[in-house]
This record gives C-alpha cells, structure tokens and sequence, in this order.
C-alpha cells in the first residue's frame, strides 16, 4: 500500500511539473497568436477609419466582436468607455485600458508600449494622422511579431521539455 502511495505521489509531480512546462511554453505561443490578432484587428480599424464614418466606439466594438484572442478585450471596454464618458479624449481612454488590461495579455512589455501607441492619435487628428499611426503601430507590431517567432521558436520545445525534466529529477531525488 505504502508503494503505491509513493508510486502515484511520484507520477503527480512528474504530471504537474509536465503541466507547468506546457503552460509556460504555451505563454510564447499565445504571445504570437495575441500580436497577430492585433495586427488583424488594425488592418480593420484602418479599413473602417478609410471608409466609413464610422465613430471610434462603433469601430471598436465592431472590431472586438471578430478577434480570435483575449485582445478583444481591450477594443470592448474602450467602445464601451467612449459611450460612457464624454469628457476624456479616445487615446486617453485607449492607453488606460490598455494599461489596465495588460496583466491579461500574454505581450510583453514593450508590445504593450507600441500597442498604446495607437492611443495618440484618437479622435484627436485628421483623417490621414490617424491612418498614419495605425500604419506605424502596425509596422511596429511586425517587428515585434518578428522577434516573437524567434522567442517562440527557439524557448517552446525548451519549457515544454524543462517540465518533463525537472519532474524526473524531483522523482528521482525522491526515491
């Protein structure tokens, strides 16, 4: 009794640290799907800002309903600000969700940094400003995609492979 007791402790943390790899390689794999997502969504924001008139609300909450990632959520809740709140400007509103949604992001620090960037031009430029910054942030979101395969690519199978490993040394250690 006692053997299969320590036999089926042994196999959990093998299990669970297997778990923790898949999860954690996973995070670079949500990270490219995320910035991907939000490059889908700008090519849409730009088509919608060229040829409708769309307000931004409407325009966010349109693209909100076809994002595939969590990333959506930050286009909602900023439609939905926009139509509570009249007396902040688009990019502020913008910037401040971006913040708050952050923590439910799997982007870095730095993708969060370009992504507020769409903020500063909101509402508060012409026609062609606006487009301006969506072809910018765009673009800076392809060379952050860019370094987001590479991180992918060279740490998955490592994280992934590291949960095995460090399961079998704790079991190992244990017997």
């Amino acid at each position: 009794m006692l053997l299969i007791v320590k036999i089926f402790s042994l196999l959990l943390i093998l299990a669970l640290s297997s778990f923790i790899g898949v999860l954690i390689s996973n995070k670079y794999n949500m990270r490219v799907k995320e910035i991907e997502d939000i490059m889908a969504a700008l090519d849409l924001l730009e088509t919608r800002v060229k040829y409708t008139y769309d307000t931004i609300a409407d325009s966010f909450d349109f693209i909100s309903e076809n994002m595939k990632t969590r990333a959506y959520r930050v286009f909602m809740i900023t439609a939905s600000h926009l139509l509570d709140n009249k007396n902040m400007s688009a990019g502020d509103i913008f910037r401040s969700v971006v913040d708050e949604e952050s923590i439910f992001l799997d982007l870095n620090k730095e993708d969060i940094e370009i992504l507020k960037g769409l903020g500063t031009s909101l509402g508060q430029m012409d026609l062609e400003g606006q487009l301006k910054n969506i072809i910018l942030v765009k673009q800076l979101l392809k060379s952050r995609l860019e370094d987001a395969l590479e991180v992918k690519n060279k740490n998955f199978k490592l994280s992934r492979n590291m949960g095995v490993f460090v399961g079998l040394i704790i079991m190992i250690i244990l017997i």
